[in-house]
């Protein structure tokens, strides 16, 4: 009778050996652990679609975001005020949808301070509204896909 058990208990042994290490044929406990997992590359600022609109009163505040904007890969679209005629203390509200909130987080990278605002808006294309708090975009950082341009000096 111990004789029997302990064969039982080998034949256990040697099962649970053959089976974590695939050895069965029947298995693919590897599977899960072997999987490339592709990732999206990341979002740069030419896949960006914003408009710019000023909530500030400051004469050719869009204007001038938008041309740095450019400069920096963003797509441009409208440069207008605010058309709804928000009141923004901070330095900007950055409008999306569902789909814009990677678009709207970029762009937040350039706006210190800026709010992330979501709406139900269909597509991904943002809306920068720069608020009483702007004075400018943070400076630029060097990424793939960006181009480096000179700072113009006054002078």
């Amino acid at each position: 009778m111990l004789t029997a058990l302990t064969l039982m208990l080998a034949l256990v042994l040697v099962y649970a050996v053959a089976f974590y290490q695939g050895w069965l044929g029947g298995s693919d406990t590897t599977a899960d652990t072997d999987q490339v997992t592709a990732t999206a590359p990341p979002l740069q600022p030419g896949d960006v679609r914003v408009n710019v609109y000023n909530a500030k009163g400051e004469p050719g505040l869009a204007g001038r975001t938008s041309e740095e904007l450019e400069t920096r890969g963003f797509a441009v679209d409208a440069v207008d005020n605010d058309p709804e005629d928000a009141s923004i203390a901070h330095s900007a509200d950055i409008r999306h949808g569902p789909q814009g909130l990677e678009s709207a987080e970029l762009m937040q990278q350039s706006v210190p301070g800026s709010k992330l605002v979501a709406d139900e808006r269909e597509g991904t294309e943002i809306d920068l509204v720069l608020g009483d708090g702007f004075t400018e975009l943070a400076p630029a950082q060097e990424s793939p896909g960006q181009t480096s341009e000179a700072e113009p000096t006054d002078g």
